[in-house]
């Protein structure tokens, strides 16, 4: 599970911010989950709201970015690419300045703190740490000198062949990536994290989450059961779920493009690669079922076809789902009960989390579905002189948990976090003039202008 996410210096967030997953409060409604070796519970949901272009989809962007690097650094980054970060750029102290991210997870029931600073070109410092007894222990630390050289601290805990991992791991490469693509137990076990404990949902990878909905269907009958009680669930007209064999001819042309795309592609590779299924929806018509392919299916439909999949493997396994947009062409009621299925504890029996970000008010209604309280809440704003991002835990304004209507205070600016409109700007927008009238104005405005 994850307990805290921090980050400094990525996209619009310039200074540290952190996203808290540990309880505030007592709840006995939502599915939390004790962690003793901490002494602390975490919360099933997590929800961050604000304006447009205030930082909310950058703040679950650059987890999915730290996600990237343990996951392809050393597999998959080009010992002389650098390291692909995307700094705040609206000031020189935060394209000059290194990038940091850290993550508390909960893994067999151990608080694991892992982290890494870096530049454009490399990682400047790398830790791991544990907390088996609510103390820490040193597991590594690692610093990175300007010249690439690495040097290298262990706690007596930490073994493994930890020589191996010096000799191979680069400059521009994280030492857990390499530790667990060399098989060091504990390596593996933070690598599998990222790997399988973490799904991002966003819009660019969409095709891959449908993928995983496919699986699922092709996996058992249960996991079909479980497919198409969701889909029937949402109230989208749609019966059933087909998934079929694209037609051999348009599989060729796939090939094709590939053979134009990656050259490098042997015919040996395109001889094993199996085409992706062509999902269909079936509905029920007057004159029996019909099948529509899924570009002939609504945003929305498409939308909640393609979280199937990671919803029900998360709630599986116990893992964690990051959604960006959690609203965006959901019904505001349907996205309510997605977030019910991850805070009912009768339904959440794995420790299964969900992260997103939303407009969406309603959800923090008395009488919603989400069931929201107030330390599942964050608030993101943009501070004014800089541009960057700040993220406020709904708890720093004192509201008392189930006392208040959380929306209404909202949408009334009680916490911030809302659009401002300058009501000026729009003096002349829509008004009638005539094109004499407008010639005139501009010929009046070039009078005036001096020239050189």
């Amino acid at each position: 599970m994850l307990m805290r996410f921090r980050v400094a210096n990525h996209a619009s967030l310039l200074e540290e911010q952190e996203l808290s997953l540990v309880a505030a409060d007592e709840h006995d409604d939502i599915a939390m989950t004790h962690i003793a070796t901490a002494g602390e519970h975490v919360l099933p949901v997590l929800a961050v709201l604000g304006a447009n272009a205030s930082g909310k989809s950058n703040a679950l962007k650059a987890l999915a970015y730290m996600q990237r690097a343990v996951l392809e650094s050393h597999a998959r980054w080009l010992p002389d690419g650098g390291t692909d970060r995307t700094p705040f750029r609206l000031s020189h102290e935060g394209r000059s300045a290194r990038s940091a991210f850290a993550v508390d997870i909960v893994l067999g029931g151990v608080h694991f703190e892992y982290g890494f600073e870096l530049d454009d070109r490399q990682i400047r410092e790398e830790w791991l740490r544990s907390y088996p007894e609510g103390r820490v222990r040193r597991l590594f630390e690692r610093v990175v000198e300007d010249d690439g050289t690495s040097r290298f601290e262990y706690g007596p805990s930490f073994r493994g062949r930890k020589k191996l991992i010096e000799d191979v791991v680069r400059p521009n490469s994280l030492y857990l990536s390499a530790g667990a693509g060399n098989n060091h137990e504990l390596l593996r076990r933070i690598h599998r994290w990222f790997s399988s404990g973490l799904t991002v949902a966003v819009d660019a990878n969409f095709p891959l989450r449908l993928e995983v909905t496919q699986a699922l269907w092709d996996e058992s009958p249960e996991s079909r059961a479980e497919v198409r009680r969701l889909l029937q669930y949402a109230d989208l007209g749609i019966t059933d779920l087909s998934a079929e064999e694209i037609e051999p001819e348009f599989a060729e042309r796939m090939k094709a493009a590939m053979r134009i795309l990656a050259p490098s592609l042997t015919e040996s590779d395109l001889a094993q690669f199996e085409p992706p299924l062509q999902i269909r929806f079936l509905h029920t018509a007057e004159d029996g079922p019909v099948l529509l392919d899924l570009n002939e299916e609504s945003n929305g439909t498409r939308t909640w076809a393609g979280l199937l999949g990671p919803v029900i493997s998360a709630l599986r396994d116990g893992s964690l789902l990051v959604v960006d947009e959690l609203d965006a062409r959901l019904h505001p009621h349907l996205a309510s009960r997605l977030v019910a299925l991850f805070q009912q504890p009768e339904r959440n029996v794995n420790g299964a989390q969900l992260l997103f970000n939303t407009h969406d008010a309603t959800l923090l209604a008395p009488h919603s579905e989400a069931s929201l309280h107030r330390d599942q809440i964050y608030l993101a704003t943009k501070e004014a002189r800089t541009g960057a991002t700040e993220l406020t835990a709904l708890v720093e304004f004192k509201v008392r948990d189930g006392g208040e209507n959380l929306e209404k205070r909202y949408l009334a600016g009680r916490y911030g976090a809302l659009p401002f409109f300058d009501e000026e700007l729009l003096v002349g927008i829509g008004a009638k003039r005539g094109v004499d009238e407008a010639w005139q104005a501009a010929g009046d405005e070039e009078a005036e202008r001096p020239h050189a």
